[in-house]
């Protein structure tokens, strides 16, 4: 009976020691590195940290391309305009992703009247075709083709870059505009968005008049860049550049084209930049210190990251 007993001790003693297992105590109060269900995480780390921040366009990269608008001042009762509209398009042609035009009208069925008056008076329009470069003063056409090279070949890179989302259903826009930055950027910045569309013919078969011996025009002559909607104020809406996330999001929902007048959504571009409009200390402003500092430009249905 004794050795019974003492095998019965022995084999109880061993099943001990052959099935013991740390468990995680069922209190997690009392050890400050429970984790439910087991387990063991560092001291001071978040078991459930905040998820992490994504934007369809990329994270904001460190470095951004400097592009730049050209606004051009151009009618069709105005006989040099169209040498001027081929400058804009031979700057585009070689600068094919840097360049970004604008053709504001005057006088004509594609004039929008109220930008139009305030843009000749905020860049000092003297004379047909006028145009500015990255918000200068305007100027005569001669002058376009040296500021943009001026202004693509900067001492410093740009502060601040642009990138967009676009969604077009049946003439109905939703736009997200992205501008990103890596550190605040101050002063009197402004958003500015606008729509364009290209290849808009005349208003009337050989409305557009033409002085000019090198460009020719007829009566298959197309319009483009022509600016078609502005969805923020003529001067652009206040914009903070401050956040810690390096990014701004503005966005612009359920915005009407088919009030525009575009005659074909394939041909539309939405164009953003960023501008001061008093004070900036860029060496190269004039025009009382208005600037634009970066631009960027999209179609329809497009992501358009930084670049």
């Amino acid at each position: 009976m004794k050795q019974v007993l003492s095998l019965f001790l022995v084999a109880t003693i061993v099943l001990s020691f052959g099935s013991c297992t740390k468990e995680a105590p069922s209190q997690g109060g009392q050890n400050p590195f429970y984790v439910p269900g087991g387990g063991t995480i560092d001291p001071g780390t978040d078991p459930e940290p905040d998820p992490i921040v994504t934007i369809p366009v990329g994270e904001v990269p460190l470095t951004f391309t400097q592009k730049v608008v050209l606004e051009e001042n151009t009618g069709e009762w105005c006989g040099w305009c169209p040498e001027g509209a081929k400058i804009m398009d031979d700057a585009i042609a070689a600068n094919p992703n840097t360049v970004i035009g604008v053709a504001v009208h005057d006088g004509d069925p594609m004039e929008i009247v109220n930008y139009n008056t305030w843009h000749k008076a905020f860049t000092g329009v003297g004379g047909f075709p006028n145009g500015n470069v990255s918000r200068r003063s305007a100027a005569g056409r001669g002058s376009w083709m040296a500021s943009i090279t001026a202004d693509l070949s900067p001492a410093t890179a740009p502060e601040l870059g642009l990138a967009m989302v676009t969604s077009e259903t049946g003439g109905t826009l939703d736009l997200d505009v992205y501008v990103g930055y890596n550190a605040p950027v101050t002063g009197d910045t402004k958003l500015s968005v606008v729509i364009t569309e290209d290849q808009v013919p005349q208003s009337s078969p050989g409305a557009q008049s033409n002085y000019s011996t090198s460009v020719t025009v007829d009566n298959s002559w197309v319009h483009g860049h022509v600016l078609r909607g502005v969805l923020t104020a003529n001067e652009g809406n206040d914009i903070d550049l401050s956040s810690a996330e390096k990014y701004t999001k503005v966005s612009f929902n359920g915005v009407d084209l088919n009030a525009m007048g575009i005659l074909d959504m394939t041909k539309v571009h939405v164009v953003a930049y960023v501008n001061v409009n008093s004070g900036s200390t860029n060496p190269a402003a004039d025009n009382g210190g208005k600037w634009i500092i970066n631009a960027q430009q999209a179609k329809l249905n497009e992501e358009k990251t930084w670049d």
